[in-house]
């Protein structure tokens, strides 16, 4: 009995702090922090977008050209631009591959800010999937060091699938 009036005491004190504390009211806003390097709301991407590669006699190859405002001259002097297809295997299973992965089957040009010119010399990409990754750069680094975006180089990004950059850009730093 002792124990259970004990526990009884116990009880009606942490009810009674319990109530007993109110939130007073909001203080004043503090000072904006200072500007720091972009977040992870400053990487955009594109919707799937649809290939229509017809074969150019001019120069032989197939081509499409994209509109891709997100691609700006300060991402091309500055930032990083991954690309990825989607295609479907011989079973109709999708699968998602960065396009540097695809070596000399497709190449990419952005000498005009805004577009990406896709070539492919063998193969007609009508039909397949595309979509473009843009990341911002927010450093500078001298000559001699790499730059890195979440602990990666560029080179090790346009290497990764699809799922690891995803997963990658939506870590916290």
């Amino acid at each position: 009995m002792k124990h259970v009036k004990s526990l009884l005491a116990v009880a009606t004190i942490v009810i009674m702090g319990l109530v007993g504390c109110s939130k007073g009211s909001t203080g004043p806003a503090g000072p904006a922090g200072p500007a720091g390097p972009a977040g992870p709301d400053s990487v955009l991407y594109s919707s799937w977008i649809t290939l229509n590669t017809p074969y150019n006699t001019n120069d032989s190859l197939f081509e499409d050209t994209l509109i891709a405002p997100a691609i700006t001259s300060g991402i091309l002097d500055s930032g990083v631009i991954l690309s990825y297809i989607q295609y479907p295997d011989q079973n109709n299973v999708v699968h998602t591959v960065s396009v540097a992965s695809l070596g000399s089957l497709v190449f990419e040009d952005y000498t005009v800010v805004g577009k990406i010119n896709i070539v492919s010399p063998n193969i007609d990409l009508t039909g397949l999937l595309y979509r473009y990754v843009v990341i911002p750069g927010s450093k500078k680094t001298n000559s001699t060091g790499t730059v890195k975006i979440k602990g990666y180089t560029p080179t090790e990004l346009k290497a990764m699938s699809y799922d690891q950059v995803q997963q990658v850009l939506a870590e916290k730093n």
